[in-house]
């Protein structure tokens, strides 16, 4: 993709060229987008947020998209901060400038589902900070991995060959190592810290 409005052209052209969705409209201003979500019912929002500066939005602004409605977002660079709000929204994706028009396309029906979805170039790297989970046990990693691929305790349970009640057991451990409040929280927090991928 090109820079600015070519981008966003590009973008909506590849939107548009699939049958099962349809663009509600593109804009180059976050007031602009403000304007259409009032008048409209979408399922999901698409933001380049290499033409952030330019457009106007802001954390704020982008939290407070959140709220509304899920996002799929396209950027250069990967951000903590964005891929931690995507997690608490449990539904949204973000994804790098390379990825293919089929990938924004998956992403877009992913995020109208209530689905989370990451290029796993997106997906904030380690820091010093990230140093929770370090004595989570293999078996509770193993878990931690398996929530992360979408299963439930009754699959888990099966895929380990152990009792749903120590699967519970496992997880109430892990939120507690991670200071998790919710799987998804700890999810993230696994990711985030390298313990698991996606």
């Amino acid at each position: 993709m090109a820079s600015g409005e070519s981008r966003r052209n590009w973008l909506e052209r590849q939107l548009r060229d699939d049958s099962s969705l349809r663009v509600a409209g593109q804009v180059s201003t976050f007031a602009s987008l403000r304007s259409l979500l009032n008048g409209l019912v979408v399922d999901v929002v698409v933001i380049d947020t290499d033409t952030a500066p330019e457009s106007g939005i802001t954390r704020d602004w982008l939290d407070e998209l959140l709220d509304e409605v899920p996002l799929v977002i396209i950027g250069s660079t990967p951000d903590s901060w964005t891929f931690n709000h995507i997690i608490r929204a449990e539904r949204g994706a973000i994804l790098s400038r390379e990825v293919s028009a089929d990938q924004i396309i998956h992403a877009v029906r992913a995020a109208a589902t209530g689905l989370l979805a990451f290029d796993s170039s997106m997906v904030p790297r380690p820091d010093a900070e990230d140093e929770l989970g370090s004595d989570l046990t293999p078996r509770e990693i193993q878990v931690l991995q398996l929530l992360a691929e979408g299963l439930v305790n009754r699959d888990i349970a099966d895929r380990l060959n152990i009792s749903e009640h120590t699967i519970k057991f496992h997880i109430g451990s892990i939120l507690g190592k991670l200071q998790a409040s919710s799987r998804t929280e700890a999810v993230a927090r696994g990711l985030r810290s390298g313990l698991i991928e996606l």
